[in-house]
């Protein structure tokens, strides 16, 4: 058994899934000990009569923060309000579990979440290449964007 930081072997790893999982378990378990996680993954699609994707949403619920982990709308369907539509799904199913705001990152669309009322709190330049990602938040409760605490805008 080895007992020195100095007899550990480094091994790179290419498809890191299973040490994905094992370090998220160890994580958690860590957490555990001081602030538990209650987490609580969902998502809301907005499909045509045949059944197929116009745009999506999927969203993390933890530490009664919603984080916005992918938010789309296909080509097609673009510049119809879609993506406020199923943001705004979003964000009345998190406050519906006692959310009290909502964090999110984006690289191309910082303009669209400005506008509907986010504020950045951070940036990483040249991320990717050119580009920057911005770190966006917002309190949830604005009752104009939201139709009720209880009920989910139809898609």
């Amino acid at each position: 058994m080895t007992t020195h930081a100095s007899d550990l072997s480094l091994i790179f790893d290419p498809t890191p899934a299973e040490l994905r999982a094992t370090l998220a378990a160890g994580i958690n378990a860590f957490h555990a000990t001081t602030v538990p996680q209650d987490s609580t993954r969902f998502g809301f699609s907005l499909r045509d009569s045949a059944g197929t994707l116009a745009g999506g949403v999927v969203g993390l619920l933890s530490w009664q923060w919603l984080f916005v982990e992918a938010l789309f709308v296909t080509e097609t369907w673009r510049g119809q309000g879609l993506g406020r539509r199923l943001l705004a799904a979003a964000e009345t199913h998190a406050q519906a579990q006692g959310c009290h705001s909502v964090w999110l990152d984006t690289f191309q669309a910082r303009d669209f979440y400005l506008g509907l009322g986010y504020e950045m709190f951070g940036e990483l330049q040249n991320y990717p290449g050119p580009q920057s990602r911005a770190f966006l938040r917002k309190t949830l409760g604005d009752k104009t964007c939201h139709p009720s605490r209880h009920e989910h805008p139809r898609p």
